[in-house]
Formats: structure tokens, C-alpha cells, sequence
């Protein structure tokens, strides 16, 4: 059985940093009752740039980003059941569950958190599965 395969787009076309940036993926899909949020870094919702800054600062422009993502999806944050995050030093984790915690304050889904080296100087980047709306 083959599940309907759809591409998820956000609303703001600043956030479509796979078109914006030309990259060879799509910002995120629906397959059935499932939402796969491709990794995300941040990105200012105004301008569509890059917005480096503090591990906190990503991680909130992240999430904000990913919360919009969701919304144009027909989902919720409250929907989400696995997250994993890349951090370019696992020395920042708690500046990152710090914010991490506004964002999922009750119940948060699973997560995986993986120091990394990332490109273009970002110090986050997080992708996610959520269930559909």
C-alpha cells in the first residue's frame, strides 16, 4: 500500500528556505496521518534570512519557524511526537532545553540531541514528526 505522498509549504514564502536557497529538499511532507518537518535553522520570518545568533536565539527562531510550519500543515507543536536537534556544542544544551522548554512545557514529545558541526555558522538546527490535524 503506497500512503498519498504531499508536499508542505509554508504559508509565509519568507520561510521556504528549500526554495529560497535552492536546496534539494522539500520543507516538509504529509504522508497519511504523519508530518515530516525537514531540518530547520534559523531564519527570520520577515525577511527569509539567515538569522544567526545565540544558541537560545536559534533555538526560539526555530521553534517559532517550526510552530508556522506546523500551522500551514493543519497541525500543532502539541502535535508533535519526535524532535531531534542538532547543536553545534553539546556545552549549550541546557541554553537550548531552556527555550526548548517554552515551547513544550507539558508532555514533550521525544527527542534526540546530537552535538554536530553545522554549516554557515548556524549553532541549531531541528526537525520533527508530527501527527496531522
Amino acid at each position: 500500500m503506497t500512503l498519498p505522498r504531499q508536499v508542505i509549504e509554508p504559508e509565509n514564502d519568507k520561510l521556504n528556505v528549500s526554495r529560497n536557497f535552492n536546496l534539494p529538499h522539500s520543507p516538509g511532507i504529509r504522508a497519511g496521518d504523519l508530518i515530516f518537518l525537514s531540518g530547520m535553522v534559523s531564519i527570520d520570518a520577515a525577511t527569509g534570512q539567515r538569522n544567526l545568533g545565540t544558541v537560545a536565539q536559534e533555538t526560539r527562531q526555530i521553534l517559532s519557524n517550526m510552530r508556522h510550519m506546523l500551522q500551514s500543515a493543519g497541525s500543532s507543536l502539541e502535535r508533535v511526537v519526535k524532535v531531534n536537534v542538532l547543536i553545534h556544542s553539546m556545552l549549550e544544551f541546557e541554553n537550548m532545553n531552556e527555550v526548548y522548554r517554552e515551547f513544550f512545557p507539558k508532555d514533550p514529545p521525544a527527542r534526540t540531541t546530537c552535538g554536530v558541526q553545522l554549516s554557515q555558522g548556524f549553532k541549531v538546527e531541528i526537525e520533527c514528526v508530527a501527527l496531522a490535524g
